[in-house]
């Protein structure tokens, strides 16, 4: 954060000793104890007073229309929240100050010098009319001071530029603080800046419950039409925007403009124009959700050279666009994601969780579909951790997924991805699209997106391009078309690598994942994906934060990296959903029965189990599910579980029985020959039971390969003496351990 958010902090605790121990109070409504009847003659007399000043608004007057100006060299607060002028203490209710019926001009027009403080607290400024070829429609502040809006809504106000908010700096200390509780709304510019349009100043909004809300930057005429909810602009002094989780429907919501309907950045000349967003609170990403531009850029768009997006923990969902549905970089701009040291005010990822994701956007119009993030020649993208920009901590990657369009990534930009999912997008074209700069994909997995068919999944035209330790696999589909330009691959699994020049370091073997029909691409215990790699120093993390290069049990020899996104964290659990936490009963097949969340004996309360149950059936045995095991080293397994069965008698008795089959050239499916076959009773009555000793299953070196499994068999059997009966048994808790390689070894070693 900048020294100027810091210098911010300190002023503020000294005007909150300053208002409490010397600040004037005006009080402005109706009644012999207000001391004024409108808003302008308590200003005026705050600024004769020569004093810090606090201006009470009342509810007992109606304030409209207003056109108020505040040009002070003294501390004033502006504030509502009192029905009249005797009340003591604030509530919760904001005074209404409104511009409807008056002047076109600004509901309040506020200069402030150097340091000094101007704020406003619950208070909603609406109805401010500043004709096309003004600015400010609520607030125009211009000045080297500090405004800061507190518990207030800027709602409903018209102008050319900034139409809620116009802020503009005439100094290198201006500043705009948007605090709790804060509400930019249904604004209309008609050209730039539709929430707030910030000029040459730092402007911040990082406290909870705040957002730039379903405002609009028209364009008019075709003129401008930049920023629906922030316009962040550089001219003749640098402009920043610090932007953290905001509320419910985040920091920028359902925004609208021709060019970024959340925000846009520009810089006309050489100062630079950036947007910082992350997380200020753990539970609560910074969001930019459901904006559109009707040209480029519905969540984020950026111009010239000067101008720079940064993101940490940020999602960016169900924005629309032509092009750059969630993000436009335009004209030489930078755009990095989860890159550099984080901000000051900055919460950190949680580790087991995503860093950032792009999802549901759409940049499609049907004739000419355009990206979803796209970047113009000579702009750059990053996303993830690079050694260039340390460091390289818990933070973890982008999830790209969801969305519609005619490619994911697309255009001119120098662009690198590193610790990303891209998956579940739909796109009429490649899923990438690149175009004389250079495109690296690092530790990143691109898998489950539905391309058009007669598409690969990369499509690139004299860039070069180095593919690192990644996943590309969809069935189907070409990886790489590519025209001109150079390619380096290496640690690279996919479906097809014909195109990836036959390396020596690409194979094309099923990942393994392990729960693509849900958006889990982390990796079975079996994959071939698992420490497939050398360990990297100081690029330790996977997309969820969590610790690379961990060295599991298996037959891979490269070193302990696993490839993709997603490092496996521990050999277990090698069954899925063993404790039937889903109702679906996913990742196991051939299923009868249903969920019982009545019934459970492992995992969290009320997770429940697996039950099969029949009233009149002349069945011994009945296959309840199935679940294909994947195994990913020679040595002893040992298998158990929970169950209990129907029957309350020893001739009515039911019993719910593992069998187990090891087969061979099974990848990924269990059909192949059998090896070794089994059964295990895990129990039988009315009470869960547990067998006393597990199964043991030795799979020797001899037997073993990269495709040998092993096929589970949930049973449920009846032990009854008579024909029909009913039949019925529950499952839970079903585990499958790894002993070890212990099958050779003898007392010396």
């Amino acid at each position: 954060m900048s020294h100027t958010y810091l210098r911010f902090i300190a002023l503020a605790l000294f005007g909150l000793l300053a208002n409490a121990t010397q600040a004037a109070i005006f009080t402005v409504g109706s009644g012999v104890t207000c001391t004024h009847g409108s808003i302008q003659g308590a200003i005026n007399a705050a600024k004769n007073s020569g004093t810090d000043s606090i201006i009470r608004l009342t509810r007992s007057l109606t304030y409209e229309p207003e056109a108020n100006t505040i040009d002070t060299t003294k501390e004033i607060t502006v504030e509502g929240g009192y029905a009249t002028c005797d009340q003591a203490s604030p509530d919760s209710t904001r005074t209404i100050v409104s511009g409807a019926g008056g002047v076109h001009a600004p509901v309040f027009t506020i200069k402030a010098p150097t340091d000094v403080i101007v704020r406003i607290r619950r208070l909603t400024i609406s109805g401010g009319d500043v004709d096309d070829t003004g600015a400010g429609g609520g607030i125009y502040f211009k000045g080297d001071g500090i405004l800061e809006i507190v518990e207030s809504t800027i709602e409903l106000n018209k102008a050319g530029a900034g139409a809620g908010i116009y802020i503009e700096g005439t100094g290198s200390h201006t500043e705009l603080i948007i605090g709790a509780n804060t509400a930019i709304s249904r604004n209309t510019a008609a050209y730039n800046g539709g929430g707030v349009m910030a000029k040459g100043v730092e402007m911040s909004m990082l406290d909870l419950n705040t957002g730039i809300l379903n405002n609009k930057a028209l364009g008019k005429g075709g003129n401008g039409g930049y920023g629906g909810g922030l316009f962040i602009y550089a001219e003749d002094r640098p402009s920043y925007g610090y932007i953290g989780s905001g509320g419910l429907f985040g920091a920028f919501y359902g925004n609208t403009a021709l060019y970024g309907g959340g925000v846009a950045i520009f810089s006309t000349g050489s100062y630079a124009a950036e947007l910082q967003l992350y997380a200020t609170d753990a539970g609560l990403k910074t969001q930019i959700i459901g904006n559109s531009a009707t040209k480029q850029g519905g969540g984020i768009y950026a111009s010239s050279s000067r101008s720079k997006a940064r993101l940490w923990n940020t999602g960016l969902d169900s924005n629309f666009a032509p092009n750059g549905g969630a993000i436009y970089m335009a004209n030489k701009s930078t755009l990095y994601i989860n890159l550099g040291v984080l901000p000051a005010p900055a919460v950190p990822c949680t580790v087991g969780s995503d860093c950032g994701r792009i999802t549901h956007n759409t940049a499609d119009t049907g004739s000419n579909p355009g990206s979803i993030v796209y970047g113009e020649s000579d702009s750059t993208i990053m996303l993830g951790y690079q050694p260039l920009f340390p460091p390289d901590d818990a933070r973890g990657g982008v999830f790209v997924q969801y969305n519609t369009s005619g490619s994911v990534f697309g255009g001119a930009a120098s662009t690198i991805i590193n610790r990303s999912v891209i998956s579940d997008n739909t796109t009429s074209a490649a899923v990438i699209q690149q175009s004389g700069q250079p495109l690296t994909i690092a530790d990143s997995t691109i898998a489950g997106n539905t391309i058009a068919v007669g598409n690969a999944i990369l499509s690139a035209t004299n860039s070069a391009i180095d593919l690192q330790r990644s996943i590309l696999w969809q069935p189907g589909r070409t990886s790489l078309s590519r025209s001109g330009g150079t390619l380096s691959v290496y640690r690279v699994d996919a479906w097809e690598n014909t195109s990836l020049g036959g390396s020596f370091f690409a194979t094309a073997l099923d990942p393994l994942f392990i729960d693509p029909a849900h958006g889990d691409y982390g990796l079975r215990a079996g994959s071939p994906a698992i420490d497939y790699a050398p360990a990297i120093p100081g690029n330790e993390r996977d997309a969820l934060g969590r610790t690379r290069d961990i060295d599991l049990p298996n037959s891979n020899t490269p070193g302990p990296r696993d490839i993709g996104a997603l490092e496996r964290p521990a050999l277990q659990p090698l069954v899925l959903n063993a404790d039937f936490d889903y109702s679906d009963l996913r990742l196991w097949t051939k299923f009868d029965g249903a969920w019982d969340g009545t019934q459970n004996i492992v995992g969290g309360n009320n997770s429940g189990s697996w039950k099969y149950s029949i009233g009149s059936t002349s069945a011994v045995d009945v296959v309840v599910a199935e679940q294909c095991i994947v195994l990913p080293a020679p040595g002893s397994y040992s298998l158990t579980g929970w169950g209990k069965g129907g029957g309350g008698t020893v001739l009515t008795r039911d019993y719910a029985i593992v069998k187990w089959e090891v087969r061979k050239n099974t990848l990924p499916t269990c059909q192949g020959g059998v090896v070794q076959s089994g059964q295990l009773t895990l129990g039988s009555g009315t009470s869960w039971g547990h067998p006393a000793q597990p199964a043991s299953i030795d799979l020797p070196q001899a037997q073993y390969g990269n495709d040998l499994s092993i096929k589970l068999m949930l049973v449920a059997h009846s032990g009854a003496v008579s024909n029909p009966h009913s039949l019925s048994a529950w499952f839970d808790g079903i585990t499958l351990d790894y002993i070890g390689d212990t099958i050779f070894k003898d007392g010396f070693e």
